[in-house]
């Protein structure tokens, strides 16, 4: 029997998804991430290439395509959790996102959901909700700037005067001449600006998808904290705590208790 590379393997595989795209789709059926990822470790693809994959198609399906005029001027992303978060681990997402926007911004909490989003009257609009349904969270970073296109199409219109009066005073051009030196200089002005606007977006977006990623992690379960509550008289209170420091603390604890009972038992001996 043919064994197929890795190579190979992911050849066929992408063939084969090709031609099956042209079949009607079913919403009924549908493989999972872990799926995904059990597949492709038995094919031999690394099963984090295919987290890797999904997030960019997420991050594409969600991004408006390019406008005339630079944009698009708004962003969503949304993200996963294999659990519901707690008050302890929201706390912890609100450190990041008030750092990141640089703001406090106004913060709510329901039974299901928690929200933070900038102050009202803000030029930049953004908004981070964490909803909590069957047993998952869904996290959603969107923000909206309509006027950040402003700074940089402003030099336009001086450019245009700027370049009317040389064109008048010192080139001595007549109406035709002058006016098409002026719209060249205003096109070239144009093109500048709106190059330097999609260089600012795309980096924006970047930093914002970089943001979602992090709240993610945050919220994972297989980091190295957990939760642990503790139950004190009249108040139940979350604590983060460290495997590791935890694991140490109990080896501290045993090893106590030896010595402990190691200089009782030489005390007894003496006696």
């Amino acid at each position: 029997m043919k064994v197929f590379n890795e190579k190979e393997t992911a050849e066929i595989l992408k063939r084969a998804a090709v031609k099956s795209h042209h079949t009607p789709a079913d919403e009924s059926t549908g493989l999972t991430l872990q799926e995904l990822e059990q597949i492709a470790s038995e094919s031999g693809i690394n099963p984090v290439e295919i987290s890797k994959a999904v997030e960019e198609i997420a991050m594409q399906s969600h991004r408006p395509e390019q406008t005339f005029w630079g944009g698009p001027f708004s962003f969503y992303e949304q993200v996963q959790i294999d659990h519901e978060i707690s008050s302890v681990e929201w706390e912890a997402m609100l450190i990041s996102i008030r750092e990141f926007f640089q703001s406090k911004g106004e913060v709510s909490a329901r039974e299901s959901v928690f929200e933070w989003s900038s102050p009202w009257g803000t030029t930049n609009a953004a908004h981070v909700t964490a909803l909590k349904d069957q047993g998952k969270t869904k996290v959603s970073v969107s923000w909206t700037g309509p006027l950040t296109a402003l700074p940089f199409y402003v030099p336009i219109p001086l450019v245009g005067i700027a370049s009317l009066f040389f064109a008048s005073d010192f080139l001595g051009l007549s109406s035709v001449p002058g006016l098409a030196f002026v719209a060249l200089s205003m096109g070239v002005t144009f093109a500048a600006g709106r190059w330097a606007l999609r260089r600012h977006m795309e980096n924006g977006f970047s930093k914002l998808s970089t943001l979602s990623a992090k709240l993610q992690s945050i919220g994972r379960k297989d980091q190295k904290t957990s939760i642990v509550r503790e139950d004190t008289p009249g108040k139940i209170v979350d604590q983060h705590v460290e495997a590791e420091s935890r694991l140490n603390l109990e080896q501290d604890i045993e090893q106590g208790g030896s010595d402990d009972l190691a200089s009782k038992t030489r005390g007894r001996s003496r006696e």
